[in-house]
């Protein structure tokens, strides 16, 4: 056969999918079983590679020139089929695309309504250049399918000028589980616009069995259409009476079903097709396998791990935000099960019960495409093991910051009391008196933790731990885990008192109004003066001020860069250097994304510090007095309203369960600060172990380290390895792990059925649409966000939106509009008018330390802020209702 001949459904089926492609092989399939699949020829994949030898291999501009050859081969098909003067659309055919493993869904270039030899030709360019864009190159990565160049088939085909067209699936691709659900959208006009995701689309689900239709009409504001004589697409605004009128009939929408069922029965797998009406007249334009079912059997009853799972990120993002490495996923799985296995042996949980329910411990955290989630139904089993906590799931919730609770759609997903222990009357009675002896006796096992703390970390602190042998280093991660890890009952039971304490003060004690409750809670725990997540700023303030004072050198700060100003410090200001080397001492580890191992803190880049100090004073450094008083007005008023409203041993019993809240709650800030510097000493400790096992060369890069885990390190220096081909292993897990940060996160809350392994693999598994729409209600009213009231103030300001800690530079009085933020975002809360957060609770970094300063807050907050706001919009939010509402 002539390379340079054109292909069409006459041509043997084992030569297309060879020459051709996956789409043009399927059209040949389709219009085999006699479906109505408009005109069409494929131009094959030696075209293409004639076309790349003959520009050197590199496309140029919109892809390769066309050679000659090619350029007769299109224009004898166009004129063998009379189709030189009609429509047409230029598809890719890549030998991968719409595979059963592979779909490549829209990752190729189409060109719609070309005309003539010269329209195709410059489609068939456009083609060939997208199999070397960044996209195409990203998806063959992630799917591991990156070896060897790109060879593609192209399809030239008949356009039709659809009055309605849309997709087709014969099982609904995200409740992989339902097996009787066709789902059908449709758009007026092409397609095109329905399968980009840029029009909203009417959506129709029909019922196999009962072949009942339910409807979803959709606002449609416009109708992609062909622009006219020179060929492409334009948007055709609709009139009011068709935006809103269904674009199918229920006799349409049954001739769509049955065709895409019948495709489903012949080529024996679900199929994801796409259509068009023409009148009355219905065209099969093309169809693919639906790639991203999972087997049926992970839903079929009776398999074993079948019961779903519910994973949740809430307030853990505020810690580990977005992509983490294996090492420090690995590192806070150990320690999650460690320290809440110690926890329960002290509260004197029976050691059978801790044994009977390892699976619990080890299954605390899982890590989803590279995020950390919880697995939140063991969180609440957790609870069970305690007599006096297995009721108390509310106010876990409100310390995790879990937006969804477990009395509302959860109740029908999780069950923490189906396995929970049955204790005997003395038993429980034991666990009872040591649970509330913990509670009481806080003060006191506080100061020995403390001063474990010190006798253990203060001597690794004095050492160069990066320049230790690997033996050296891996020994003081044993003496942190032995010494520290497993010692590390004070800030667990204090988070069990703060939570406890926390959820006591929200009862409605004066007020029965449930909103003015909540923010009265807020104010009482404002300005409490001695939170340590605190000090760190003031003392960056406190220099501010300082250079503030200096005339020269607060010219110099204010034109040098930080590098350069750190470099000079020593001869420039060395009583100023001394007091960043202090800082850095002291709270080198508190940092942004602090709890990362991979992430660079203070003692790796001081000069950030100046860059700080440098932002203070280019927009005026915070008066202390004045957050001070503003903090002070706050907590005073709330405690007047309390004097006014309750009397005595009401207000005696409320005064003493607020004291007991702000103590746990400033004791849960300074216990956190010790989990940061032990956090602090471990990554130091796995950064020296990089640099040796790079100058041992098993590794390429000394920050390799972080893509191996803890395990994995300790089994290699202690000859338990299973390999020592490291190398390999790294770049796996590089390439794997830079696909994660390239596509979008797993949703904030999904689930999982079966084995969660195949979540990974089938993003289908990775939704629930019921449980995750109960979790982000915008409400009524589109003008208006509402979130959780976290510390009061009205205030009408624009907007920052930051999507990253850098998004921060030069805050000047705007209201902060951010997902999460960590201790590490501290230092700019004073530069701050307001504060919104997507994600969080009452009780994370960024509500009690917005508290401590007065700095008006909302957290949790509907709707997707950061996507509905964007820099220098105008709002404003209401921190004691919890309300933004959109001005401009």
């Amino acid at each position: 056969m002539n390379p340079l001949e054109v292909l069409d459904a006459r041509t043997p089926l084992d030569v297309l999918r060879r020459r051709a492609g996956g789409k043009a092989s399927q059209l040949a399939v389709l219009e085999g079983l006699g479906h109505p699949v408009p005109r069409w020829f494929c131009v094959p994949v030696e075209a293409m590679e004639l076309a790349l030898r003959a520009s050197g291999g590199t496309p140029a501009g919109d892809g390769p020139a066309v050679p000659p050859a090619v350029a007769a081969c299109v224009a004898r098909g166009l004129r063998e089929r009379s189709m030189e003067r009609t429509s047409l659309a230029v598809r890719s055919s890549g030998l991968e695309e719409d595979g059963a493993e592979r779909s490549f869904a829209g990752q190729f270039e189409s060109v719609l309504h070309c005309r003539g030899e010269e329209g195709v030709l410059a489609g068939l360019r456009r083609c060939w250049g997208s199999a070397f864009s960044d996209r195409v190159r990203t998806y063959r990565e992630v799917l591991g399918d990156g070896a060897g160049p790109v060879r593609m088939g192209v399809i030239v085909q008949e356009m039709v000028d659809a009055d309605v067209a849309g997709v087709a699936f014969s099982r609904n691709p995200l409740r992989p589980g339902d097996r009787d659900s066709v789902v059908i959208e449709s758009v007026w006009g092409l397609g095109e616009g329905l399968v980009s995701g840029e029009m909203p689309a009417d959506r129709f689900v029909f019922d196999r069995t009962t072949r009942a239709v339910e409807a979803e009409i959709a606002d449609k504001e416009s109708a992609r259409v062909a622009a006219g004589p020179g060929g492409g697409t334009r948007d055709e605004p609709l009139e009011a009476g068709r935006r809103q009128r269904s674009s199918l009939t229920d006799d349409q929408v049954r001739a769509v079903a049955r065709m895409v069922l019948d495709l489903e029965a012949a080529l024996g797998t679900p199929q994801d097709c796409e259509w068009a009406f023409r009148g009355d007249e219905l065209f099969l334009l093309q169809s693919r396998p639906i790639t991203t079912l999972p087997p049926q059997s992970l839903f079929d009853p009776g398999v074993a791990g079948d019961a779903p799972v519910v994973w949740d990120n809430s307030n853990i993002i505020e810690s580990y935000a977005g992509v983490t490495t294996p090492l420090t996923f690995s590192h806070v799985s150990r320690s999650y099960a460690e320290v809440y296995r110690v926890t329960c042996r002290v509260a004197g949980v029976p050691e059978a019960v801790i044994a009977a329910n390892e699976g619990l411990f080890r299954n605390m955290l899982g890590l989803i495409r590279g995020r950390i989630y919880y697995n939140l139904a063991n969180w609440y089993r957790l609870l069970s093991l305690f007599p006096l906590l297995g009721r108390s799931g509310r106010f876990m919730e409100t310390m995790m910051g879990v937006r969804q609770s477990l009395d509302g759609e959860l109740a029908d997903v999780v069950d923490p009391t189906k396995d929970a222990p049955r204790y005997g009357v003395v038993r429980r009675t034991r666990l009872v008196g040591r649970l509330v002896t913990t509670l009481v006796a806080g003060g006191r096992e506080r100061r020995a933790f403390l001063r474990r703390m010190d006798e253990v970390c203060g001597p690794l602190e004095a050492r160069d731990l990066a320049a230790e042998s690997l033996p050296r280093q891996l020994a003081a991660h044993r003496e942190l885990e032995e010494r520290v890890l497993k010692h590390w009952t004070a800030p667990i039971n204090n988070d069990t008192r703060c939570m406890v304490s926390f959820g006591n003060l929200t009862r409605r004690w004066i007020t029965a109004d449930e909103q003015e409750a909540a923010s009265l809670q807020n104010e009482l725990l404002c300005g409490q003066g001695d939170l340590t997540s605190a000090e760190p700023t003031r003392l960056l303030m406190e220099i501010a001020r300082e250079v503030a004072r200096d005339a020269d050198l607060a010219e110099r700060f204010g034109a040098g860069t930080a590098e350069t100003l750190w470099a000079e410090l020593p001869d420039l200001a060395p009583a100023l250097h001394d007091r960043f080397l202090d800082y850095v001492r002291r709270y080198g580890f508190r940092c942004v994304d602090e709890l990362k191992l991979e992430t660079e803190d203070f003692h790796d880049r001081p000069h950030l510090l100046v860059a700080t100090v440098q932002g203070y004073l280019r927009h005026g450094v915070p008066s202390a007095r004045e957050l001070a008083e503003r903090e002070r007005g706050i907590r005073e008023g709330a405690e007047a309203r309390v004097r006014e409203r309750l009397g005595g041993l009401r207000r005696w019993t409320y005064t003493r369960v607020l004291r007991w809240t702000r103590r746990a709650v400033a004791d849960r800030e300074r216990l956190r600060f010790e989990r940061t510097r032990a956090f602090g000493l471990i990554r130091r400790i796995f950064r020296g172990a990089g640099r040796n096992l790079h100058a041992l060369g098993l590794l390429d890069d000394p920050a390799d380290v972080f893509f191996l885990t803890v395990e994995e390190i300790l089994a290699l220096a202690e000859g338990r390895a299973v390999s020592l081909e490291l190398k390999g292993l790294v770049e796996v897990r590089k390439a794997e792990y830079e696909g994660y940060r390239r596509t979008p996160s797993p949703p904030d809350r999904f689930l999982t059925r079966g084995a969660v392994g195949p979540a990974l693999r089938y993003p289908a598994l990775l939704a629930d649409g019921d449980l995750l729409a109960a979790l982000d209600d915008p409400g009524d009213d589109p003008d208006v966000l509402r979130g959780t009231p976290c510390c009061a103030g009205v205030v009408e300001a624009t907007v920052r939106v930051a999507r990253s800690f850098e998004d921060c530079a030069g805050l000047d009085g705007e209201i902060l509009v951010t997902q999460r933020t960590d201790p590490g975002w501290i230092p700019v809360f004073p530069s701050l008018a307001g504060l919104i957060v997507e994600r969080g609770g009452l009780l994370s970094h960024s509500a009690v330390v917005a508290r401590e300063m007065g700095v008006p807050t909302i957290v949790g907050v509907a709707g997707r802020p950061l996507d509905r706001l964007r820099t220098g919009d105008r709002v404003r939010m209401d921190g004691a209702r919890g309300t933004v509402e959109i001005l401009s």
